[in-house]
């Protein structure tokens, strides 16, 4: 049982740095998505909050159709008041 938990703890870090390591915020945006869909982002609430409030005030980078509905879906399910 030490092990694993050992090694939940490895995964979880290693998961926070690729959350604070990523600067594209398409990438940022996929990976929230899928840790969603794997119902593994309430392990990382706090990580995922900080680069959602900075993706907010921007819509730099967000020119194509998958990206901007990616963006307005993933705020809108954190709760920002995006503009349709």
């Amino acid at each position: 049982i030490e092990t694993q938990t050992t090694r939940v703890e490895e995964l979880r870090r290693e998961v926070q740095q690729l959350i604070t390591s990523t600067t594209e915020q398409v990438a940022l945006l996929e990976l929230i998505d899928s840790l969603e869909r794997l119902s593994a982002a309430y392990h990382f609430e706090s990580e995922i909050r900080r680069p959602l409030d900075a993706i907010s005030m921007s819509t730099r980078g967000f020119e194509d159709l998958y990206s901007s509905s990616l963006r307005f879906r993933i705020l809108r399910q954190h709760g920002y008041n995006v503009s349709a």
